[in-house]
C-alpha cells in the first residue's frame, strides 16, 4: 500500500526525516504515545467501573493492544471485541457483562466521531475535501447523520430500529431475497440484541457518575492524540499545520473506516488520507506522514498486541 502511495504520487519510498529522530521529536512523540495508549485503556477501566466488573486498571491495560491486534487481522475490526470479552472473561468478568462494556466503549468512541466527523463537513466549509467535491462531502454528512439517528435510536427507543429494520427484512421476504423462517430468526435476534444493548448502556448511564464521566473524558482525550498525531509530525518535518483541520479530516477519515471491508481498514485508511489531506501537505512528506502515523498508532501497538496475545493463551493452556 504505502509503494502504491508513493508511486501514485510520485515520490518514491519515503526515508526517514532526521527531524523526527531528534531528542525533542521523540519525547514529543513518545508523550503523544503514551498518553493514546492510557486514554485506551482508561476508557475500558471506566466502563467496567461503572458496570461494577470485578477488573482492575492493571488487567485492563493489555487489552489496549489485544484489541489493535485482533482488530486490524480481522475484516470491518471486528475481532478485536471478541478478544476482549475472551481475555475479560479469563479475568473473572462474566461473559454478558464483558460484552456490555466493550460494546459500550465502541459505542462511545463512534458517537464521538459520528458528532465530530458532520460538524466538522459543515463548520469548515473552506476545506477542500478530496480536490473540492461537494457532493462527497455533502454524501458523507448525510450517511453520518443517518447512523447518528438510528444509534440515538437504538439507544433511547430500541422498539422503533426493531420495528423498522423488521419492515425492511419484511420487503426482503416480499422480494423473494430471504425466506420467511429466516426473516423470523432474524427478527428475534434482533429484538434479543437491541434489548440487550440498550439495558447495557442503561446500566452504564444509571451507574457511577464520576465513573461514566471518566470514560468519556478518556474516549474523547484518546481520540484527540489519535488525529492529532499527523499534525504533530507535520510540525516537526518544519510544517504549519493547521490543527484543527487535520483533527477534523482524520475524524472524516476513522468513520469513512467504519466500512472499509479489509481488515482495521488497511489500504482504505490511507488512500482516504492521502486524497483528502493531499493539499495540506507537501506531496514530498505526505507518504512519509501516513507511514509514521500508520507505524505509531496501529502497527507499534499490533506488535505488542501479538506478544499479550501469545503470552495470554500461553498462561490459559498452563491452567487448563
Amino acid at each position: 500500500m504505502f509503494w502504491g502511495l508513493a508511486t501514485f504520487f510520485g515520490e518514491g519510498m519515503p526515508r526517514i526525516d532526521t527531524r523526527l529522530v531528534e531528542p525533542r521529536s521523540l519525547t514529543l512523540i513518545a508523550l503523544f504515545l503514551a498518553i493514546y495508549f492510557l486514554a485506551d485503556g482508561l476508557r475500558l477501566h471506566f466502563v467496567l467501573r461503572t458496570l461494577e466488573a470485578p477488573v482492575s486498571f492493571r488487567q485492563v491495560m493489555p487489552l489496549v493492544f489485544v484489541n489493535i491486534f485482533f482488530s486490524n487481522i480481522t475484516p470491518m475490526a471486528t475481532g478485536g471485541g471478541f478478544a476482549q470479552v475472551y481475555y475479560l472473561q479469563t479475568a473473572g468478568v462474566p461473559v454478558g457483562l464483558a460484552a456490555a462494556a466493550t460494546t459500550i466503549r465502541t459505542i462511545l468512541a463512534m458517537l464521538v466521531i459520528f458528532i465530530a466527523a458532520p460538524l466538522f463537513l459543515v463548520g469548515a466549509p473552506a476545506v477542500d475535501l478530496a480536490g473540492g467535491s461537494g457532493a462527497l462531502a455533502s454524501s458523507i454528512a448525510v450517511v453520518i447523520a443517518l447512523y447518528l439517528a438510528g444509534f440515538l435510536m437504538l439507544l433511547l427507543r430500541p422498539r422503533w430500529l426493531t420495528r423498522v429494520l423488521d419492515a425492511v427484512l419484511a420487503l426482503l421476504v416480499q422480494a423473494n431475497l430471504l425466506s420467511p423462517d429466516r426473516k423470523v430468526r432474524c427478527t428475534e435476534a434482533l429484538r434479543r440484541e437491541s434489548a440487550s444493548f440498550a439495558e447495557g448502556f442503561r446500566r452504564f448511564r444509571s451507574g457511577p457518575r464520576r465513573h461514566s464521566a471518566a470514560a468519556v473524558l478518556s474516549t474523547l482525550l484518546f481520540l484527540l492524540t489519535l488525529f492529532a498525531m499527523p499534525a504533530l509530525l507535520m510540525a516537526l518535518l518544519g510544517q504549519e499545520p493547521d490543527w484543527l483541520t487535520v483533527i477534523g479530516t482524520l475524524s472524516v477519515v476513522t468513520f469513512l473506516m467504519y466500512f472499509a471491508p479489509s481488515p482495521g481498514g488497511a489500504g482504505f485508511s490511507e488512500l482516504a488520507f492521502a486524497g483528502l489531506m493531499a493539499g495540506w501537505i507537501d506531496p514530498s512528506q505526505l507518504v512519509l506522514v501516513i507511514f509514521v502515523w500508520r507505524f505509531l498508532t496501529i502497527y507499534l501497538g499490533m506488535a505488542i498486541g501479538a506478544v499479550v496475545s501469545v503470552a495470554v493463551l500461553r498462561s490459559r493452556a498452563a491452567r487448563a
